[in-house]
C-alpha cells in the first residue's frame, strides 16, 4: 500500500513525463529541429549562438551578431553557455544540436508545470496547482516556445517560477532570506529582465522579515550579479547586467515605430550604418546615444509615444488579433494562419483570466499586492520599448495558476449553491 507522499511522487512524476513527451512530439510536429542544417550561428539562434560560436572559437564572450565586433556584455552568460555546450557536442549548428537544446527545453518546460503544482500549494490553492500543472503541460504558447524558439524564454520561465515560490515561503530567519535572495539573483544572472520586480519582492519580505530582511534579499541577489556586472565595467565601460536598454528604447519610439520589434530599422544587427557607430563608438556609448536619440524623439513626440505605449501593454497582455497583426509567416498571413489564431487565443485568455484572477481570488493581503506589483512591474520595460509574444511568456506559468485558481474557485462556487 502506498503512502501519501509516495502517490503525490507519482502524480507529478506522470505530470513532469506527459509535458515532457509533448514537448518532444510538439518539435517533431513543428520539424524545428530541421532547422538547423545549413544555416549559421545567427540564422539558427541568433545573438545567444553567435556568442556560444566565439567562445568555442576561442574569442571569448564578443561577437553577437557574427560580425567580428568583439567583447561584449549584450547578453549575460548562462545561455550562451549552455548553446555553446550544445554546439560542442553536436559539432556545431546541426540537427545533433538542435536536438540538444529541444531536449533541455523540454526539460525544463516540464519542470516548469511540475513547479506549478507547488506553487499553487505556496499561494493557498493547492488544488488550482494540480489543474495549473495540466494546464501549462498543454498550453501551446509553452510547447511552442520550448521547440521553436532558440532563446533563454523557457528557462526564465522555470526560474521565475521558482523564484516566487522561494519569495513565497520565505520567513524571518535569515537563511530562509538569503536563499530567496540568492535565487533572484541567479534569475537576473540568466536574464536581467525581471530586475524589475525586486521593488516588489523586496516589499514583501521586509513585509515579512523587516527592513534588514529585505536589505538581505537585496544583498544576497547583488552578490550573485556584482562579478559580472564588474566584469562589464572593465570589459565595455558599463557597469550593468546589460547595456542594451537605450537601443531597445531606440528601436521602439521613432517615426515609423508600430510597438513591435524592428531591428531592421535601427539596430547593428540588421543595419549597416548603425553597426558602423556601434563599431566606431564602443558597446557602451552606443547604446548610452541610442538611449539619447529615443528620449529626444519622446520629447518632442508625447503624444505618439502615449499611444504607442498603450498599444504595447494592450499587446503585452491581450496580444494582436491576426486580422489587425501585420506579421507573415511563410508568405501566409496572419489573419489566415491558424496557428496565429490559437497562439492569439491562448495567449489572450491566459492574459485576461490572470488578471481578473487578482481580483477575485482569496489570497492574503500582502500576497494579493506581491502578485499585483509583480504583473504590472514585469511588464514596465516593455510598455516603453517594444513587445513580442516571448517577452511575457516568464510571467505565463503565473497567469496560468492564477486562471486555473479562478476556474476553481468559480467551480466551487457553482457546485455550493443548492
Amino acid at each position: 500500500m502506498s503512502t501519501p507522499s509516495s502517490a503525490i511522487r507519482r502524480k507529478l512524476l506522470t505530470l513532469f513525463a506527459a509535458a515532457f513527451a509533448l514537448r518532444l512530439a510538439a518539435t517533431v510536429g513543428l520539424h524545428a529541429t530541421f532547422l538547423a542544417p545549413g544555416t549559421t550561428p545567427w540564422q539558427w539562434g541568433h545573438e545567444p549562438a553567435c556568442i556560444a560560436q566565439a567562445l568555442l572559437d576561442g574569442r571569448g564572450f564578443a561577437d553577437p551578431w557574427g560580425h567580428g565586433t568583439g567583447v561584449t556584455a549584450w547578453l549575460t552568460p548562462p545561455y550562451p553557455l549552455l548553446l555553446a555546450f550544445a554546439m560542442k557536442l553536436g559539432g556545431g549548428v546541426t540537427p545533433t544540436t538542435a536536438w540538444i537544446v529541444a531536449v533541455l527545453h523540454a526539460l525544463a518546460s516540464a519542470g516548469t508545470a511540475v513547479a506549478l503544482v507547488r506553487l499553487g500549494g505556496d499561494i493557498g490553492h493547492a488544488r488550482a496547482g494540480r489543474l495549473a500543472g495540466w494546464l501549462f503541460a498543454l498550453y501551446p504558447i509553452a510547447l511552442a516556445n520550448s521547440a521553436q524558439v532558440i532563446w533563454d524564454t523557457t528557462l526564465v520561465a522555470l526560474a521565475l517560477t521558482l523564484v516566487f515560490s522561494l519569495v513565497l515561503r520565505s520567513t524571518p530567519s535569515s537563511a530562509s532570506v538569503a536563499t530567496a535572495g540568492l535565487g533572484y539573483g541567479g534569475l537576473l544572472f540568466l536574464n536581467p529582465a525581471p530586475v524589475s520586480l525586486a521593488p516588489a519582492f523586496a516589499w514583501f519580505i521586509g513585509c515579512r522579515s523587516g527592513l534588514r530582511g529585505a536589505a538581505l534579499f537585496l544583498a544576497c541577489a547583488s552578490a550573485v550579479t556584482l562579478p559580472w556586472m564588474l566584469r562589464n565595467a572593465l570589459s565595455v565601460g558599463n557597469f550593468s547586467l546589460r547595456p542594451n536598454l537605450g537601443v531597445e528604447l531606440r528601436i521602439g519610439n521613432h517615426d515609423r515605430a508600430t510597438g513591435y520589434p524592428e531591428p531592421f530599422k535601427y539596430h547593428p544587427s540588421h543595419v549597416e550604418a548603425e553597426l558602423y557607430l556601434y563599431l566606431r563608438s564602443g558597446e557602451a556609448e552606443y547604446c548610452a546615444a541610442n538611449a539619447r536619440r529615443a528620449l529626444a524623439w519622446i520629447r518632442a513626440h508625447p503624444a505618439q509615444f502615449l499611444e504607442l505605449s498603450i498599444r504595447r501593454s494592450s499587446q503585452f497582455w491581450i496580444g494582436e488579433p491576426p486580422p489587425l497583426d501585420p506579421r507573415t509567416s511563410a508568405g501566409k498571413s496572419a489573419a489566415r494562419d491558424p496557428s496565429s489564431w490559437i497562439k492569439f487565443v491562448s495567449y489572450a485568455l491566459v492574459g485576461a483570466l490572470g488578471i481578473i484572477a487578482l481580483g477575485g481570488l482569496r489570497l492574503t493581503r500582502d500576497m494579493r499586492i506581491l502578485l499585483v506589483a509583480s504583473l504590472l512591474c514585469f511588464g514596465s520595460p516593455y510598455y516603453v520599448t517594444c513587445v513580442s509574444e516571448r517577452y511575457r511568456f516568464p510571467l505565463d506559468p503565473l497567469l496560468v495558476l492564477l486562471a486555473a485558481a479562478l476556474l476553481v474557485q468559480w467551480r466551487e462556487r457553482r457546485t455550493a449553491r443548492p
